[in-house]
Formats: structure tokens, sequence, C-alpha cells
């Protein structure tokens, strides 16, 4: 494992590479690191001059939409998700149902 680690930490720095190593070090990433850790790995590390800068071709990919070249040579992807627009009154319905989530989670974990 940490020949591992030394080896991609000498390869150039890559979006992913950071993420990669720290799953590697700790085994505690958050999904979109780990995203960006699996594309960095599938590509290679990117360690092929072509692979630098483009996209890794697969849009069959279920995470093609969320590497990061991808969306720098696809504009189209780059489009912000649909965004749902809250009435105050949902906000506040929201907000109760959460503040009686995390009670029922406080009273659960006392001994």
């Amino acid at each position: 494992m940490l020949r591992e680690i030394e080896k991609i930490k000498k390869l150039p720095s890559r979006v992913g590479q950071s993420a990669m190593i720290k799953w590697l070090e700790t085994g505690k990433i958050s999904p979109f690191q780990a995203i960006q850790a699996l594309c960095y790995e599938c590509m290679g590390y990117y360690q092929d001059s072509e692979l630098l800068e483009g996209d890794c071709g697969d849009p069959q990919c279920p995470l093609f939409t969320f590497n990061y070249y991808n969306r720098r040579a696809h504009p189209e992807l780059r489009k912000k998700t649909r965004q749902i627009k809250l009435t105050p009154d949902q906000k506040q319905k929201i907000g109760e149902r959460l503040k009686k989530a995390r009670e029922l989670r406080k009273v659960a974990k006392k001994p």
C-alpha cells in the first residue's frame, strides 16, 4: 500500500489524486472524493498524455457526468441541476421534521 501511495505522489498532480491518496491512507473520503478517486484510478492515474485534458470517452459510465475533465470537454454537462423552489411554509415544515429527527437521534444514542 505504501509503495502505491509513493508511486501516486510522484505523478503530476491531477483531479482525484489527493482523494486517492487520502483513501489509501485513511480509508475515509466523501462521496464526491470517491468519484474523483475512482475516475483517477480508472483513467490510469492520467499517465497517458492524451488523457490529461480529455474526457474518459465512456458516456455509459454512471460517473461520466461527475468527472472533472468530462465536464470541461462537454459543456452541456455543466448545466445546473433542477432546483426546487420552496415556499416559506414548506421550509418551516422541513425544518420541523429535521428538528424532530435530530431529537429522536439524540434520544436513541443515550444509554
